[in-house]
């Protein structure tokens, strides 16, 4: 166990600084540089998983200490929300490098129209997938795992369920707040929240989860996605909605739609002519 907890570190530092001189403008993941994709989504959450893992093997194993479960999740938060800004760093980091990157071999590259790539598109559609796989992953593990809550009434559960309710359609106006006019992204946020719902109804006829408080989490999720999918298939072709979307959304937005994401960047005449 202690020589494979020194291996990953050194195998990850290795390779990292080994790749670092293939930064180029011509190998790209999504946009992103590919070594710079290799930074952010395969070292940097490696090195985290790793780190957790070597200090929950020091306070478990080889202090003396008699930590309870609560101690254990004080230090993991620390640790996690301290690793979390250390992340929020690398990414910036790597999207503004893979900037540099473009603007050092063509220095006419438009890079406003890259930076909509991630802000219109990519990165919307990981906010809101994310969100739902990890709620999804929080249904399957209260299903599995039920909560044990004796003393909670059915009016509790009630509260709860109907949150996800509210919750649901908050969520869908906030996915279409978002919405940039750019290529189909509600069409595939609502192929999303599907997906989802019919997710939640597959564990429901498989797992038959109780109907109370211990898969609260379950139904909140459930509820969530329901009033989502009932939300996207009725608010967008509604005129009170439309007028309640309008009075959240921010100074100047829709400004940019005029902007294609998808399209290629002009290229400079010198680029074209370089070796690059």
């Amino acid at each position: 166990m202690k020589i494979f907890l020194l291996a990953i570190p050194l195998i990850t530092s290795v390779f990292g600084f080994f790749i670092y001189r293939f930064q180029n403008n011509k190998k790209e993941i999504f946009k992103l540089d590919l070594v710079q994709f290799v930074y952010l989504f395969i070292i940097a959450p490696t090195m985290f998983v790793w780190m957790k893992s070597f200090i929950f093997y020091i306070l478990r194993n080889e202090l003396e200490l008699s930590l309870s479960v609560t101690d254990l999740f004080v230090v993991d938060t620390i640790f996690s929300v301290m690793s979390f800004i250390v992340f929020a760093a690398i990414s910036i980091h790597s999207l503004t490098k893979t900037f540099w990157i473009k603007r050092h071999h063509d220095p006419e590259f438009d890079l406003f129209h890259l930076s909509e790539y991630f802000h219109l598109w990519w990165t919307h559609i990981i906010i809101w997938g994310g969100g739902m796989v990890l709620g999804t992953f929080l249904s399957v593990v209260n299903v599995l795992v039920p909560l044990e809550l004796a003393t909670a009434t059915k009016f509790q559960f009630y509260l709860v369920f109907g949150s996800g309710f509210l919750f649901g359609i908050l969520l869908f106006l906030a996915i279409w707040n978002s919405d940039a006019l750019q290529g189909n992204f509600m069409r595939l946020m609502k192929l999303f929240l599907a997906l989802f719902l019919l997710v939640h109804i597959v564990i429901y006829f498989i797992f038959d989860p109780k109907f109370n408080i211990s898969n609260g989490m379950y139904w909140f999720m459930f509820a969530t996605f329901i009033a989502s999918v009932v939300a996207g298939s009725t608010f967008e072709n509604n005129e009170k909605t439309n007028r309640l979307r309008e009075f959240f959304l921010h100074v100047g937005w829709g400004d940019n739609k005029v902007i294609n994401v998808f399209a290629k960047p002009k290229v400079s005449s010198k680029l074209k002519n370089s070796r690059y």
